[in-house]
């Protein structure tokens, strides 16, 4: 997998920022983003290079796991997600589903799913709403 993403960031800091984004200044966020991400896959591909020396490296690995499964499902629920905050609203879908989502990883404290679901979305309308000025969809809720 790390020599996978290593070749991705080669395809992308040669051929693909080069000849798609014009100028430097726009080229600044996506190069320092392929430069982090070449970091973390040479880090990657070092660590299973240690592991396949040391013998630790079982060399059976299986895509279709329980935790492969429920990343998967993150996909589609993220789809209804974007799809309901045009129809209810940035907000109020926003803590629908957070606490979705704690539940879905595992959190079954109901004071945690409270004030995580409801302080997140206040402190992003007040940065970004009132501080920032800029408005999020607004729906029939909120």
């Amino acid at each position: 997998l790390g020599s996978t993403v290593l070749i991705f960031c080669c395809f992308m800091w040669f051929y693909a920022i080069p000849n798609h984004i014009k100028g430097p200044q726009a080229a600044l966020y996506p190069n320092s983003l392929i430069v982090a991400l070449t970091i973390l896959s040479g880090l990657f591909f070092a660590q299973g290079i240690n592991l396949y020396k040391t013998g630790e490296w079982q060399g059976s690995f299986t895509f279709l796991n329980k935790t492969t499964f429920r990343s998967l499902i993150i996909v589609p629920i993220m789809s209804v997600y974007i799809f309901l905050i045009g129809i209810i609203g940035f907000y109020a879908t926003t803590c629908l589903f957070i606490i979705i989502f704690m539940v879905y990883f595992g959190t079954r404290n109901l004071l945690p799913l409270c004030l995580f679901s409801t302080l997140l979305p206040l402190l992003v309308y007040l940065m970004i709403d009132k501080i920032l000025s800029f408005p999020f969809p607004a729906g029939f809720l909120f």
